[in-house]
């Protein structure tokens, strides 16, 4: 090859790679709210019986499924709040540091272990 088509080649591999990382799909912009992907919208679990344990223990189950941390809809179970946190560390840090922690009534909570680490929710009432 002479050096007019590497430089032509390299030219149309940049300009694809760059359309691949950069693009914008519209399916991914009506997934987003004010700039940042709303993972709410995209993952839930469905309502649970059970109360709040049982709810906690579903949505912690759903987070080290997806290895990602969000606040799942599908319902609180009776509670008024829910937290979530995450910990590389211990379950019990990752349940410290959920939203709430220490200033509210726990109502349930739930950890589990994800590739990445452990995930908590806690519900409070």
């Amino acid at each position: 090859m002479n050096l007019a088509a590497v430089v032509a080649y390299r030219l149309i591999v940049f300009v694809i790679v760059f359309a691949v990382v950069f693009a914008d799909s519209a399916d991914a912009r009506g997934r987003r709210s004010r700039g940042r992907t709303n993972y709410v919208q995209i993952y839930s679990v469905a309502a649970i019986a059970g109360g709040p344990q049982a709810v906690a223990e579903a949505k912690a189950a759903l987070l080290a499924s997806r290895n990602a941390g969000f606040h799942p809809a599908g319902g609180m179970g009776g509670a008024n709040a829910e937290g979530w946190g995450f910990s590389a560390h211990s379950a019990q840090a990752a349940l410290d540091s959920c939203c709430f922690s220490g200033q509210r009534t726990i109502a349930g909570q739930a950890v589990a272990r994800g590739a990445w680490g452990w995930y908590a929710i806690r519900l409070y009432w």
